[in-house]
Parts: structure tokens; sequence; C-alpha cells
């Protein structure tokens, strides 16, 4: 439910600010939630293939079920359960059967298949160090898989501590040489396998730095080509360095598709001729939002989005005839689908208040769209059209249909720069006109993300409801770096990542308070990553605050540059404008650091950090823990075993979001 403000606060005098007759919503309630993979349609776009996932809490993991539906509707009918890891699903060019990687036991990740008309599944590869992505070819009789490269240090060497290594561009936590991912062919008739590719880099299997993802190798319609992401090194730090590449599959020779030596991601080859999608940086520089450009093995690339002025995301398709695409992007505060034609203006698709996560494509022209809103839990609804009503196929999630849910409004502002802003404010269940609220501020991270009006997704996850539940406001706000409201919004961070978006989220802040909503004394600063970034931030240069939450924040800008993985040496070289070392980024590297200024912080704070986090190390969370706890301040410092940059499983994930919980609510009162 979404309006603008003053439309929300004249409906408030008017009805009740509820969703449903139900009672308010808990955090163990979410232990029912059922998560989507991203559907599938079936080559002649009758049936959808995809994956529901469940939390098992008594195993402590999550647990994909493979699931096929008509396009008509009717129950979805299981296919596979209880395979450890499942993912990637990709029906066989004929439509006969289904592939998807998982695990068996101890034995690394392979390629299964399943008849699509159910049966035992079966392996088909058994690469030594495991599958990673794969494709099938246009005619069904090869597989394309990516897998690491052996590691250069054999048993003996390990078994005789002859295993010192070289380390360039990597994490902190690096324990053995990185080895690249390469290209293999699998033949379905044979049973033998081949290399593709070969070279001292590899195929991107880190996350890149600001947009783009990692990806499946693309086969061209013809089957002769195959286009993928190059990596120039195996370092984990260098996912900036990438290059879309063709590789010939009958000789391995390879050429550059983009023109470009960094910043290249997610090729896909148009369903007909050698057309070639993929992502790359509008500009100026990596730090703006990612367009659609399009070339081909044997042709230049031009951008065919310039004018959209979307932050495109790499969950995106070709329509059938390849002469346009369609893809997910922030918009304000919605998640929207975008038809991007070769020539012309894109456009975007009515979703009727729906929140695009992802979506398939059929040979048809039909969308398959995994969907929700802030009171609707995620769902898969079918397109028949691009220009048609979204209609629901599934029903998983109903028993969410029970609740009471707040109100979320869409709010915007500018700041005392002009910058304009946007975000999310949600009311508390019950809400009363005339009453003043404790307030919750919430900054998500990225900061190449936003808020996004999800029921449960990003890093926000269940939060915002539950605070909600609790009595508080909830303001998110989408501060400059944002990818949201175009370009110059998100370019608006480069060489500025504190000052400026301390100044939005204040101004919010101010804004709200005008309206005689806002309880002064008691608001909360919350955030993950760069939001924890700008917590430790707000929280270090304004004192109104009664508590915070820092969870894998980022506080010193040289410690990312030195000791991340996860592309964020190139985040901070690319965002600050240079390295640590060079006479212009230098300083600013002190300056823009939260820890600078820990000191100045009285704050009430608690840090999560999560043990094994390469992408902000969590040797930031012990320097700011020991600032405060050295002035004796307020501070509890909760390590999470295992974590990356969030936690991988269901127990410590509910864990981690009931500490933020009973932190706030310690702080602010009931």
């Amino acid at each position: 439910m979404r309006r603008n403000l003053s439309l929300a606060l004249l409906a408030g005098l008017l009805a009740p600010f509820a969703a449903h007759a139900g009672g308010p919503i808990k955090l163990s309630d979410f232990r029912a939630l059922v998560g989507f993979g991203t559907p599938q349609f079936s080559p002649d776009g009758k049936r959808i293939a995809f994956r529901t996932i469940r939390a098992d809490f008594v195993h402590d993991r999550y647990d994909s079920t493979l699931r096929v539906m008509a396009t008509s509707g009717g129950r979805a009918r299981t296919l596979v359960r209880g395979m450890r890891a499942m993912r990637s699903v990709r029906w066989s060019p004929h439509g006969h059967r289904i592939a998807f990687i998982a695990k068996v036991g101890h034995y690394r990740p392979q390629v299964y298949v399943v008849a699509a008309s159910g049966g035992t599944p079966h392996q088909l590869t058994a690469a030594p160090n495991g599958v990673e992505q794969f494709a099938w070819s246009p005619h069904g009789k090869t597989l394309a898989y990516v897998t690491p490269d052996n590691s250069p240090l054999s048993a003996r060497d390990r078994r005789t501590h002859h295993d010192l290594f070289e380390i360039h561009d990597d994490d902190y936590l690096i324990t053995r040489p990185p080895v690249p991912a390469e290209i293999w062919l699998f033949s379905l008739s044979s049973g033998t396998a081949r290399q593709l590719t070969h070279g001292p880099g590899g195929v991107l299997e880190v996350a890149p730095p600001i947009g783009g993802a990692i990806s499946t190798p693309s086969w061209s319609a013809d089957g002769r080509w195959i286009v993928y992401a190059r990596q120039a090194d195996a370092d984990d730090g260098d996912s900036d360095r990438t290059t879309i590449m063709a590789v010939n599959v009958a000789s391995g020779q390879e050429r550059a598709i983009g023109g470009h030596t960094s910043y290249e991601y997610t090729p896909r080859f148009a369903p007909h001729g050698l057309k070639v999608a993929f992502l790359y940086p509008h500009g100026p520089g990596p730090v703006s939002v990612m367009d659609f450009y399009v070339g081909s093995p044997s042709g230049a690339a031009r951008d065919v989005s310039a004018g959209l002025n979307r932050n495109l995301a790499a969950n995106f398709a070709w329509l059938p005839g390849g002469t346009a695409l369609v893809g997910i992007a922030d918009a304000g505060i919605d998640s929207k689908l975008f038809v991007q034609p070769l020539g012309g203006p894109g456009r975007a698709l009515r979703l009727h208040g729906l929140q695009a996560i992802s979506l398939g494509v059929s040979s048809r022209g039909a969308l398959a769209v995994v969907a929700d809103d802030t009171t609707r839990a995620p769902e898969l609804y079918l397109m028949r059209t691009p220009g048609s009503v979204p209609v629901r196929l599934t029903d998983f999630n109903r028993r969410f249909d029970a609740y009471t849910y707040p109100v979320s409004v869409a709010v915007q502002w500018r700041a005392p720069d002009g910058q304009l802003n946007d975000g999310i404010l949600t009311y508390p269940n019950g809400y009363r006109p005339g009453k003043r609220y404790p307030l919750v501020v919430f900054s998500h991270g990225g900061p190449e993300a936003a808020s996004i009006e999800h029921f449960d997704a990003d890093e926000i996850g269940p939060l915002r409801l539950l605070f909600a539940a609790r009595g508080d406001l909830v303001f998110e706000p989408n501060y400059r770096g944002s990818d949201n409201l175009g370009n110059a919004h998100e370019h608006a961070i480069y060489r500025d990542p504190g000052v400026g978006p301390d100044s939005d989220v204040i101004s919010g802040i101010r804004m709200l308070e005008a309206k005689g909503i806002v309880d002064t004394a008691r608001i909360a600063a919350v955030g993950h990553s760069y939001g924890g970034y700008m917590t430790a931030w707000l929280i270090s240069h304004q004192h109104f605050w009664r508590c915070a939450v820092v969870a894998d924040g980022a506080v010193d800008w040289t410690e990312e540059y030195e000791l991340a993985g996860a592309g964020n040496l190139a985040w901070t070289r690319a965002s600050l404008g240079g390295s640590p070392w060079n006479p212009r980024s230098a300083a600013l590297y002190r300056t823009g650091s939260p820890i600078t200024y820990a000191g100045d912080i009285t704050t009430p704070t608690l840090i999560l950090s999560g043990t094994d986090d390469v992408t902000v190390p969590i040797t930031e969370s012990f320097a700011l823990y020991h600032a405060l706890a050295s002035r004796h301040v307020p501070v509890k410092f909760i390590g999470i075993p295992g974590a990356y940059h969030m936690p991988q499983d269901p127990v410590h994930l509910e864990l981690f979001y009931a500490a933020m919980l009973h932190w706030v609510d310690k702080y602010l009162g009931p």
C-alpha cells in the first residue's frame, strides 16, 4: 500500500492504518516464508520450472525443491526435493529434461538432470573441482560448464609444507594460491569433457564492485560461439578487470566484444543471430548506472539504453526476435521491469503495485516474474505479454495474508545543496495521527542499491515490519549514491562518501520531524554494509541518536582497499578517485572514514560482523569496538561464526535480526 505523504496523513484521519485483520507479524513467523529461484520457461513456453526455498531450522540450512507448472495454471508438480545446494535450473533445448547444479554428500557440486515428466535425477558431470555454472548447447548434445583449475600446489607440497604462495589483490583471509575458473565442454553422448578456455585469467567468479554479477556462459543460436565475462587474473580484488569474450567452440580462438578492459558483465546472446547484450557503466567512470550494450563477435558494441537513465540489474533477457531486452531496475521505491528496444526509448512495464525480484522470458514473449510488495509475500506471476496484467500462479505464502501490516509511503525531500532524495516511511501498526513515535532510520548498503518496497528482501529483511509492529516509525532514506533516481543521483557520491549522504539523511529526518510525527528524543540509526558505514558516520557527526546498530559496516577506507575482496579494492579506488597512496585521493581515505571521528561517538552502539567477511573485514569492527569501549561508551560487539557479509544459514540470520531488534528495543523503549 503506497501513496504520497500528505495523502497518507489524510487517510490516517479517515481510516485505520491496517491492511489485514490479523495480528502483527513476529520474527519467528518468517520461518515459514517460502523463497523462489529464478523462473525458467520450457522451450515451447507452456511450462515454467522454478525452485521453492524453505528454511530448515533443525539442520540449519536452506532446502530447495524443483517444481514445474503449466502456464495455464493449476498446481505445481514436484520433480526433485532433498538435494543440497540446488541452483541454476535449466531446460534442455528440446524440453524433455531439466538440468541443475546440486551436491550429494561431501562431493563437490555437479550438474544433474531429471526428466521433465519426473523420475530420479542422475549425475552428468564429474568435474574434480566442481561445477560453478553451466549452459546447454542449442542442439542439446553438449554442456558448457565452468570449473576452477587445479591448484598449482600438489598434495605433496601441502603435506611437506612447501606451500608458500604469492598474494596480489586478494582478501586478508586467503589461505592458498588463487586459481582461475575456465569453461569446459561436456559431451552427453560420450560422457567426456574437454577444456575450451585457457589463460592466466579466467571466468569471472567474484562479485563485481559496483554493478553486474557472476553469470552463466551463453551460447550463440548456431552453437558456434560462447560468450562470457573474463577476469584478467584470479585475484578476488580484481573483479573490475573484466572483458566480454566470445570463444569459438571449434577452435578455442577468442575475440573481445565490448572494447573495454574493465567493468563489462553478464553477456547474453540473442535468440537468433550473433548479437550479444551485456552491462557496462554509463559514466562518467564506473560510479554510475549500468547500461545495456549490444555488440557481436565481429562488430563494435554500442550503448542502447543511454536514454533510459536506470541502473539495470544483471537479471535481464532478450525478447523473442532479438529486437529488445527486458530487465529489472530500481525506480523510486519500486523495483520495475523495463523493456529496452535496440533502437528508441525504453519504457517501464506496469506491475500494478508489485516489486520485481527475478524474471524469465519465454520463446512466445511471456514473462514469468517473482514479485512481492510490502504486504504481499513473494509469489510467481505470469505476464502473457509485456503489456498484460500480472496473474499470480502460485500460493505458497498464503499464510502471510492473515497478518496486520503497517502502511509504507514514499517520501521526497531535498538536501541543503538541492540534491533530490526519496525513501520509504513506514508507520507503526495502529498509527494514530497527532501522536509522536520513536523513529528507526535504516540506511541500505551498496551504496549502488536502494530501499525498495519488498516484503522481506535486501538487507532490511523483516526489520521494517517488525519495528513497525513494535510501535516505531521506520525511515529508509535513499541517499545520494543510491541507484533509484538516475545516473546523476548515483554518481553524486563520487569523492563524497560521507558528507553529502549525511546531509541527505539528516535533512530527511528534519523533514519528518516537521510533520510532527517523530519523538525526537527517541531516534535510532541502523545499517548494514555501506549502511553500516552511514550509521557510523552519522553517530560520529550528530549526537541526538538514542542508539545505533553497525552491521558489517565499513568504517576505514584504507582497510577496505588493503584487506577486502569481492571487488572492494576496486570500489574504493573508483569511488574515492584513486588509491590511499595517490596524492589526489590519500586525504579522502582519512577524512571520509568514520573511524577517523570515532573518538566523538557517544551513542550506545551494537556492532555485528561475520568472522569470514571479506567484503568488509571484521578488523574494521574491532577498531570501532575498541574506539568506543576504551572510552566507556556503551557498546556490544557480536561475531557471527563463518558468516561472509550476511549470515548464510537461517539460525544465524534470525539471531542477527533478533540482536538488532533487542538492542533498539532496549534504548527506544515501548
